[in-house]
């Protein structure tokens, strides 16, 4: 009976504790699909991110499609919807006098497309290592910069919340 109860003791102390470290490893910043992961810039006036989001829909279901040489055409992998996983990093710079709005360039030039623009749908992206603050990039053509190649997205804010849906 004393051997009984040791073992019940020693399993319910593994049970807890296995449960306990499962609970730390399983965190929210594992289980967010679109998400952003903070960066070291050479200046600290700028953020950085590496940035991981979903997005794009089939062509059969096409709501944003582009009109290219006066033909409705499907662009893959870009727009609304979950259909494909995308990744990119990120540069942040406030955007005038505001402190609340950023603008953001995506200096490597082929990590998105290798097209002239990118159909960005609205994503909150959860920022790894924060209790729930959220990247928020609002629905926009991010257009490749001429001189330098890069893609320019505009409007970017943070929250404590999730502002989009991400569909």
């Amino acid at each position: 009976m004393k051997k009984l109860s040791f073992l019940l003791f020693a399993f319910a102390i593994l049970f807890f504790a296995c449960e306990k470290k499962e609970k730390n490893i399983s965190n929210t910043d594992i289980f967010y699909p679109n998400k952003a992961e903070p960066i070291q810039s050479d200046s600290k006036q700028v953020f950085g991110y590496k940035i991981s989001l979903q997005v794009g829909h089939s062509g059969a279901n096409c709501p944003g499609c582009v009109t290219q040489g006066g033909n409705p055409t499907h662009i893959p992998c870009q727009g609304a919807g979950t259909a494909c996983g995308q990744s990119a990093t990120l540069y942040l710079y406030t955007d005038g006098d505001s402190s609340d709005s950023f603008f953001a360039i995506n200096p490597e030039k082929w990590e998105l497309t290798d097209g002239n623009f990118f159909l960005m749908p609205d994503r909150s992206l959860y920022i790894i290592g924060t209790n729930g603050e959220f990247l928020n990039i609002p629905e926009q053509v991010a257009y490749r910069d001429e001189e330098t190649g890069f893609f320019i997205f505009y409007e970017i804010f943070f929250s404590d919340y999730q502002a989009f849906v991400n569909k």
